[in-house]
């Protein structure tokens, strides 16, 4: 079956700040709380706990979109799947810059008895962006 034949599915991306994304997917692969999930259309309903994971989505043209998610749910019905984030970002669009600083700072935070579990959610957050713009070593 080629990717033009494969069942599609409605598939959005929403943060507390914007939509992402909004369109017709094959495929969406994500990390929920209780561990990797690959969904497609037809799948059972679900709502899924995402914490700071990756999302993938794989689009009609059989390219994938990845998004950095802090934190949300995931909603699936039937052909219709939901990711709605307290944070969301397309991994093409994270600055890297910036992601570096934030993971430096929450290092120098780790140290520092004020900001106690802040630091470890800060550290994490910024590793995922790493990770998700491709850089190694976070």
């Amino acid at each position: 079956m080629t990717e033009e034949q494969r069942p599609t599915m409605q598939v959005d991306v929403v943060s507390a700040e914007r939509e992402l994304f909004s369109g017709e997917a094959t495929a969406v692969f994500a990390r929920s709380v209780l561990g990797e999930i690959g969904l497609l259309r037809g799948h059972q309903p679900a709502v899924l706990g995402l914490g700071k994971a990756p999302v993938r989505i794989q689009d009609t043209q059989g390219d994938e979109l990845h998004f950095a998610v802090h934190d949300g749910f995931l909603e699936c019905r039937g052909d219709e799947l939901t990711v709605l984030a307290d944070i969301a970002e397309l991994a093409v669009e994270i600055d890297v810059e910036r992601a570096k600083e934030a993971y430096a700072r929450a290092v120098r935070h780790e140290q520092d008895p004020e900001y106690e579990g802040d630091a470890a959610a800060e550290k994490a957050r910024a590793q995922l962006r790493l990770r998700m713009a491709g850089v190694e070593g976070y």
